[in-house]
């Protein structure tokens, strides 16, 4: 599986420390080809041993927005470039809803040799993974939704996905960070340049384009990302532990948290202070949630480096 060639992991030694860990995972990136011939793109977290966690990030960015989230959570893991966004391939189709992706994904972790485990999913994420959950549950031990409840109105998925595909080039990283402060993504302009270095590119023409698809649609075109209210059905077919986490100002508002915990009442639900991005906006929080909860329900086993008296060699 080859490495990417450009220094995508050059922060991660800041980030590490900026979150108190003092021995880091290792990162390094993968691609596969599913059988269908699309092309996916992760980053694996700690390669030399399984990964206990999949994170499959939201509309319009990419796997490194849990750069930070699983450093701290500090479990082996794999972050996906979801089909059409990243270094993943586009779908000629400009099909991105779960019912289309969730066989790429389940194949590319098949490809990766990712074990049962947690699923984490933010935002498109999120309802990816419940599809994920629902068509191959003997993958999912436990599934984390960030920020997201298939009670989000569908008029503004749509209006999210019209307006990524009308975003023209940027003249500058700072244009890019402008903008995603006046459309409220954030206001911390570190983290959002942070995200910009790694959602854009260089155009032919010079200028930074979104590394994902939906500026780059032919005229007339447009994208599906599904209905997020189908998820309702795969949600509340699990049999296993489900974590909320959400940003006390992001898509999962009071009226729908109530909604959510009474369709699953079950479900743990953790608030915190971010907006939509949780996972770029309060990572060490969300990590802490994501740790508290899976150690609560076993999720959880750290494997201890062998003693020499219990191999007779090191």
């Amino acid at each position: 599986m080859p490495t990417d060639p450009d220094d995508e992991f050059a922060d991660l030694t800041d980030l590490a420390s900026a979150s108190g860990v003092a021995e880091p995972l290792r990162a390094s990136r993968q691609v596969v080809r599913t059988t269908a011939g699309q092309e996916i793109a992760a980053i694996r977290w700690d390669a030399g041993r399984e990964a206990r966690i999949t994170y499959l990030h939201g509309l319009g960015i990419d796997a490194h927005s849990f750069d930070q989230t699983a450093l701290a959570v500090g479990e082996p893991a794999v972050a996906v470039d979801l089909p059409g966004h990243g270094r993943s391939g586009w779908r000629d189709d400009a099909d991105y809803a779960a019912d289309a992706t969730a066989p790429d994904v389940l194949a590319a972790l098949d490809a990766l040799e990712v074990p049962p485990g947690i699923v984490v999913g933010h935002s498109l994420g999120a309802i990816l993974a419940a599809r994920l959950a629902a068509l191959a549950p003997e993958r999912v031990t436990g599934l984390v939704l960030v920020d997201m409840s298939p009670d989000f109105a569908q008029r503004a998925v749509d209006r999210i996905a019209r307006a990524l595909e009308a975003e023209e080039p940027f003249t500058s990283l700072d244009q890019v960070v402008d903008r995603a402060v006046e459309a409220r993504v954030g206001d911390d302009r570190a983290v959002l340049l942070r995200e910009a270095r790694h959602t854009t590119r260089l155009g032919a023409d010079g200028r930074l384009v979104r590394r994902h698809h939906f500026p780059h649609l032919p005229a007339g075109r447009t994208s599906s990302v599904g209905r997020f209210a189908d998820a309702w059905p795969d949600l509340e077919a699990l049999d296993v532990p489900i974590l909320l986490v959400r940003g006390d100002r992001g898509y999962v508002s009071p009226k729908l948290h109530a909604q959510f915990a009474e369709r699953l009442p079950d479900a743990s639900i953790v608030t915190v202070e971010a907006r939509h991005a949780v996972q770029n906006q309060a990572p060490l929080e969300l990590a802490t949630a994501i740790r508290a909860w899976a150690e609560r329900n076993g999720l959880l086993h750290r494997i201890e480096e062998p003693s020499p008296d219990d191999t007779g060699r090191r």
